[in-house]
């Protein structure tokens, strides 16, 4: 599947999440690895939970999610920790686009009646989600999010776009 249309297997959290609680702030200046950072979400709200995440895996939130710093490990973590997308509410405006740049999906939704470890498909250019409760849509992001996540993030596609002018100077030059 290409990354605009994701499996995930939901992973549900309750109540209000601050990046705080995502990987708490003992841990950043702790680690650099997000490999190790991974071990520790959700760590103060739910002890263990970190652990049973696995690639594929979407955080549910049926309040707001991402509140607080600027924390940019909050994200990198879950990514670390196997997260492909979160689904809330609402969101922390910076975690948002923390998410996007970073390559991990954040979508917006109202209402998602899916218990935890559900599947569903997400279809993230027609905003539809599909699972055992039926369909539900939400507001799909413009083309160039959706790039950035083809391509890994802000900063991959940022990347790849100066390796083909890279590659486009020299042909341009000998023209």
């Amino acid at each position: 599947m290409t990354s605009t249309s994701l499996t995930l297997r939901i992973r549900t959290v309750s109540g209000v999440i601050s990046t705080d609680d995502i990987i708490p702030g003992r841990y950043k200046h702790m680690f650099t690895d997000t490999s190790e950072l991974a071990k520790h979400v959700f760590e103060n709200l739910m002890p263990g939970f970190a652990a049973t995440l696995r690639s594929g895996d979407a955080i549910l939130c049926r309040d707001t999610f991402g509140i607080g710093s600027s924390r940019e490990q909050a994200v990198t973590s879950l990514l670390a920790a196997g997260v492909k997308a979160v689904l809330a509410a609402r969101f922390g405006r910076i975690f948002f686009r923390n998410a996007w740049n970073n390559g991990l999906v954040a979508i917006a939704v109202s209402i998602l009646p899916v218990r935890d470890l559900e599947t569903i498909q997400v279809n993230l250019a027609e905003g539809r989600i599909f699972g055992e409760f039926g369909r539900s849509q939400f507001s799909p992001p413009p083309p160039m999010m959706l790039n950035m996540i083809e391509q890994g993030g802000l900063l991959a596609m940022v990347q790849h776009r100066m390796a083909r002018r890279r590659v486009a100077m020299p042909m341009a030059a000998a023209g």
